[in-house]
């Protein structure tokens, strides 16, 4: 099977949100509202690194355009932003104020996503197509 279309990543953040929420909503009532917030909190910073990553692309392209090919910090940019996200993620888990389950929850959530997103574009035009003979 050939997959015609990509999901956007705009499509991907929603769908991170909804499943984020929905998750965060089962763990509040199953758990504790410190795992939800903490699900809420990784949702949210995989929302934000993808926003950042797509930032981060762009930039690198128009740097390379501009240079007329590859320079430094084009080079540079994504393992800074790789490295940010890390140094951001450590020192809320050390801080100790976000739940770590309910934070793993909400990062993985971000998969999710990706995979609901990808079927819904490659299978979405044969789930709600008719059938003409």
């Amino acid at each position: 099977m050939r997959v015609k279309a990509l999901p956007t990543i705009e499509a991907i953040q929603f769908t991170t949100i909804i499943v984020g929420v929905l998750v965060a909503s089962a763990l509040l009532f199953e758990t504790s509202p410190a795992s939800a917030a903490g699900c809420i909190v990784g949702a949210v910073l995989m929302v934000a690194n993808l926003s950042a990553l797509s930032w981060t692309v762009r930039t690198m392209f128009a740097l390379a355009q501009k240079s007329g090919g590859v320079n430094a910090v084009g080079l540079m940019a994504a393992p800074l932003k790789m490295l940010l996200f890390a140094a951001l993620v450590y020192l809320l888990i050390e801080s100790g104020r976000v739940n770590l389950p309910g934070f793993i929850a909400g990062t993985l959530t971000q998969f999710v996503a990706i995979f609901i997103e990808v079927g819904r574009t490659s299978l979405g035009d044969k789930l709600f197509a008719r059938h003409v003979e």
